[in-house]
């Protein structure tokens, strides 16, 4: 839900880049004081810049549990914050995230990743917190903003032996279109939401690898099934070869939404119903 027309179209734009495999529906309103919503039990996500919030009443509250606040300061100072900030009465900082993109394209780009980890089919159990919308440095430590606005902290010394110490050229990195992952240029190192939780808390990161795993094995045996109630051999799947199409039935390898789309095809259905059909095939054999 954008709350001004700039926002409407860069949120048009953001999710016209994005293959979500869930329906993303954008909604454009002249301003935050005419927001008008039927309620949903789907998942909203409110875009505004800061000076959006300049005019509503004080205490407003922000829609439901379910809704999240994404803010992006653009040309007010910091100190604008607080009298604007108090009229959401928002209390769970995993409903708020506030932004400084510097320019449009960027305020783009993190709404294209924040769409792309809400929708994307590849998060297994881990509820989409694979993905990185957002990273900053605090300090001595690298935060992190996941899809849900979960934050994962990690110090800069677990992070000395590969990417050096420099403080300079540990806080110039790039984070991927898709949220996939955090580049730093001058170690050649990529590291991902999951590597960079590993690094903080090994245990919980390696529970969440075997989560994921059990994840891959039971929608691979989804697969199967839909194709094999459909009378189709892994060999008449145009675009997958045999080989592909057998790792992901056996959890060896995850469904990208590619292959996914293709599968479809093949079955004679839209992804959507695709999609639909494996989730109550999973449910069926739980």
């Amino acid at each position: 839900v954008a709350t001004n027309p700039q926002y409407g179209r860069i949120c048009e734009r953001a999710a016209g880049q994005t293959a979500a495999s869930r329906p993303v529906r954008v909604f454009s309103f002249p301003s935050m004081e005419e927001v008008r919503l039927r309620p949903s039990g789907g998942a909203t996500l409110f875009v505004s810049r800061l000076s959006d919030l300049a005019g509503l009443p004080a205490s407003t509250s922000v829609r439901n549990a379910n809704s999240r606040q994404l803010i992006f300061l653009e040309r007010l100072p910091v100190a604008a914050l607080a009298a604007r900030l108090v009229k959401l009465n928002i209390r769970n900082a995993e409903r708020l995230h506030i932004a400084a993109e510097p320019d449009e394209p960027a305020i783009q780009m993190m709404i294209r990743r924040l769409i792309r980890g809400l929708t994307a089919n590849d998060k297994g159990a881990n509820a989409g917190d694979a993905r990185i919308v957002d990273a900053w440095m605090e300090g001595d430590q690298l935060v992190l903003l996941s899809p849900q606005f979960v934050r994962l902290e990690v110090p800069l010394k677990k992070l000395g032996k590969l990417i050096g110490d420099d403080s300079h050229q540990t806080g110039s990195f790039q984070i991927d279109d898709d949220g996939r992952f955090i580049y730093w240029p001058h170690a050649d190192v990529h590291l991902g939401w999951t590597q960079l939780r590993q690094l903080v808390d090994p245990a919980t990161a390696i529970e969440a690898v075997r989560r994921t795993q059990i994840f891959n094995v039971r929608y691979g045996e989804a697969i199967r099934a839909v194709r094999e109630r459909h009378g189709l051999k892994q060999s008449e799947v145009a675009g997958l070869t045999e080989r592909h199409l057998r790792r992901i039935e056996h959890g060896e390898q995850a469904a990208s939404k590619n292959s996914l789309a293709t599968l479809a095809v093949a079955h004679e259905m839209d992804l959507a119903a695709y999609l639909d059909t494996l989730a109550a095939e999973m449910k069926q054999n739980r």
